[in-house]
C-alpha cells in the first residue's frame, strides 16, 4: 500500500496521523507513506521532515502551495505500491490494521476496497463515536484504490482549481468505470470533524467564493457527462447535487455580485435546469 498523504497546516494533528500509519503490523518494507507538504505556513514541513529522516518509509515532497488536487497527483506520481489509500493529514487509522485489509488484497485482485469509518470530534477517538457507513462514494479516504486500474484509466484528479466536492467528482469518476468492488466492513478510519478543514464550513468571503467556484465548475462537468455520457443511473442525481450547492452559495451573495454568476449559469445552460 501506497499511503498518499496532502498536508496543509496540520501540524497539530500530524503527529497522530503519522503515528497511526507507523503503529501497524506489517514490516516498512511492506508500505509507504507519502506527504505531500502543500506550501504550509505552519511546521508541518519541519514534522514531516523529522519523521522522514527518522523512518525509511515516509518520504516528503515539499510544493507551493497548490491545492489537494495538485497535492495527490504529486503523490501518485511518486507511488509504488500495489494499492492507494488517500489519508487526510488530520485523520487516523486502526493501529495494527493493515495485516488484515492485506488478506483481503492477497486473496483477489480487486480494483477498489471499501473500509468503514467512526467521525469523532475529540481530541483522539474514543467511545461514542459515529459510525458512519455512507458516503464512500463521495470521499477517496474510504476507499483503496488499485494503483494499475487508475493509471489503465486515466483516473487522477484532472481538475487542480477545485478546493471542494473534488472528491466527490473525482469518486463519480471512478464509478464510471466500473471497478470491482470489496467491502471491507470493519471500521478502521477515525474522520476528525473540526473548524478550518477544507470540508467545513467557512465564513470568510474568499473561502464562499472559492467554494462556489468549485461547485459550477462541477455542475458543468456533470451536465457533460448526463447530456453525453449517462452511463450510471445516479449521474443526474450528482449534477442537481452540485447545481444545488451553487443555488445555496449564490443565494449568501448580495444581488451585486450574484447577478453576473447567474448570467454565467444561464449561458452555459445550467439555470433554469430541467432534468
Amino acid at each position: 500500500i501506497s499511503f498518499i498523504v496532502p498536508v496543509y497546516n496540520t501540524e497539530k494533528y500530524l503527529y497522530a496521523c503519522l503515528d497511526s500509519l507507523l503503529d501497524q503490523d506489517l514490516s516498512p518494507d511492506e508500505y509507504e507513506i507519502i506527504c505531500i507538504n502543500d506550501g504550509s505556513t505552519d511546521n508541518s514541513l519541519a514534522v514531516l521532515k523529522k519523521y522522514e529522516a527518522e523512518y525509511k518509509n515516509i518520504f516528503v515532497i515539499n510544493q507551493r502551495n497548490s491545492g489537494v488536487c495538485q497535492a495527490r497527483n504529486a503523490g501518485l506520481l511518486k507511488a509504488k505500491g500495489e494499492y492507494i489509500w488517500f489519508i487526510d493529514s488530520d485523520d487516523v487509522i486502526e493501529k495494527h490494521s493493515l495485516k488484515r485489509l492485506k488478506t483481503v488484497i492477497d486473496s483477489e485482485i480487486y480494483d477498489r476496497i471499501i473500509v468503514d469509518n467512526y467521525f469523532f470530534e475529540s481530541p483522539e477517538p474514543k467511545g461514542n463515536m459515529k459510525k458512519n457507513t455512507s458516503w464512500h462514494d463521495s470521499v477517496v479516504w474510504r476507499n483503496i484504490f488499485r494503483r494499475s486500474w487508475l493509471e489503465e484509466n486515466d483516473l487522477k484528479f484532472h481538475y487542480p482549481e477545485l478546493v471542494f466536492g473534488e472528491d466527490a467528482l473525482f469518486m463519480y469518476e471512478i464509478k464510471r468505470c466500473f471497478p470491482k468492488t470489496y467491502e471491507f466492513s470493519e471500521p478502521i478510519y477515525y474522520h476528525r470533524g473540526r473548524e478550518g478543514s477544507a470540508s467545513s464550513e467557512e465564513v470568510s468571503t474568499n473561502n464562499k467564493n472559492a467554494k462556489l467556484l468549485s461547485n459550477i465548475k462541477e455542475a458543468k462537468i456533470m451536465k457533460q457527462y448526463y447530456e453525453n455520457d449517462n452511463r450510471l443511473p445516479e449521474t443526474a442525481d450528482r449534477l442537481m447535487s452540485f447545481l444545488w450547492g451553487s443555488m445555496y452559495r449564490l443565494a449568501e451573495l448580495p444581488g451585486k455580485e450574484a447577478r453576473p454568476v447567474i448570467k454565467e449559469l444561464k449561458t452555459c445552460g445550467l439555470y433554469p435546469y430541467k432534468r
